[in-house]
């Protein structure tokens, strides 16, 4: 699901963009406490590649915290740039950064939970990279909610993230919410089943969106995650589209969580964002770069077998069964499809969900509307492929 954009009011906007400014011109408030504790209250998560202009941006968004109990785990994913030079410098004069350095490109799915497992807080949250923390207190309210704020200990506390673009002479744009759920959720703890049902159903809006960055998770859940996707899937070179599969696991293996009316998370609004749904905007972009968009679509595919693998046996999964294919059933996306060496892999996908035991009609015909779309992009001609729907459900 897309998250709508609102334009923050300026009174609004003011502090956060205080916080964040402070970070990118590597400011490094009085009174910060540089001690290593055993038992962190949160590790904070961040994959790193070739990340040397904002290596120091975030982890100084990160050291700015009125809490100073955390772990800062920085996960070099085998960069060939002064990364790893940086985070070494950091960590001589902060004690409590982590560093793990890949010897090959690992991918950020397994950079995240191979991070999570290897730390030590009772939290966990992620960080992207060119993203940063933009609110003093939000770790401290964060775990505070989590811990005693609602009487019992929390899997999750979601809270809200605003964003930004750079403007030509590198200041950060506007500040917009990105508004991701119901205003009339918050500070309710909500339990399984519903927030399986209402994540199945797309109704993100109930359980917060589905990022992985604007959450606090406990260790607990990180490994019930880890387990549940299994090390085959999170063990793989998965650079695009993991939040996807990380949201979807850890709403079907929560057992609580709360949205906080908190804004702590700033996001940096890309023009070619790493998520799906922005890949192919830029025109020419798929020509221009034939090999990211290849990786990006077979990441894709890998991710969304395993999810119709997990949601088999789930009669009330259809909707977002759905929901994972026709993200890709668009006029940007399916002649990339169509020519790439995916096609095949594509339209089996397209054929479990169709013979899938709990099938509706209405899915059918979407999904004959889908296939037939796609085949219009196909050009290879010497390949014979088999059309997998009838027509007797039009």
């Amino acid at each position: 699901m897309r998250p709508s954009y609102l334009k923050m009011e300026p009174q609004y906007e003011g502090p956060l963009r205080y916080y964040v400014t402070l970070a990118k011109k590597d400011v490094l408030l009085p009174g910060r406490r540089f001690v290593r504790v055993p038992n962190p209250k949160i590790s904070v998560i961040i994959p790193m590649y070739n990340e040397e202009k904002n290596a120091r941006t975030i982890i100084r968004s990160c050291q700015n915290q009125t809490m100073q109990e955390i772990e800062i785990v920085c996960v070099n994913d085998n960069s060939n740039d002064k990364t790893l030079e940086i985070l070494e410098s950091l960590q001589k004069i902060d004690p409590r950064i982590t560093i793990i350095t890949n010897l090959t490109n690992r991918g950020v799915i397994y950079n995240r939970i191979f991070g999570a497992l290897h730390s030590q807080g009772e939290y966990v949250t992620f960080i992207d990279a060119d993203d940063a923390i933009c609110n003093f207190e939000i770790f401290q309210k964060a775990y505070d909610n989590a811990t005693k704020d609602y009487g019992e200990k929390l899997d999750i506390v979601h809270y809200q993230t605003c964003g930004s673009k750079y403007k030509d002479d590198g200041d950060m744009d506007d500040f917009y919410l990105f508004f991701t759920f119901n205003l009339y959720n918050f500070n309710k703890v909500i339990k399984q089943p519903e927030i399986r049902d209402n994540y199945m159903q797309k109704k993100k809006h109930v359980t917060g969106s589905g990022f992985v960055f604007d959450k606090i998770y406990s260790r607990a859940l990180i490994e019930r995650i880890a387990d549940y996707l299994g090390p085959h899937i999170w063990n793989q070179n998965l650079i695009f589209v993991d939040d996807f599969l990380l949201a979807f696991a850890a709403m079907r293996v929560t057992d609580s969580i709360v949205n906080s009316g908190q804004i702590g998370y700033w996001h940096f609004m890309d023009t070619v964002s790493s998520t799906t749904s922005n890949v192919f905007e830029i025109e020419g972009y798929r020509l221009k770069n034939p090999d990211k968009t290849n990786k990006k679509l077979g990441d894709y595919m890998i991710i969304l077998e395993r999810m119709l693998e997990l949601t088999d046996e789930d009669k009330e999964s259809l909707e977002i069964r759905e929901d994972i294919l026709s993200n890709l059933v668009q006029d940007q996306y399916l002649p990339s499809i169509a020519r790439s060496v995916h096609f095949d892999k594509f339209m089996s996908l397209f054929e479990k969900l169709y013979n899938w035991k709990y099938i509706t009609v209405g899915a059918k015909k979407r999904i004959n509307k889908y296939v037939e779309f796609c085949m219009k992009y196909y050009v290879d001609p010497e390949k014979k492929v088999q059309y997998i729907l009838d027509s007797k459900d039009d």
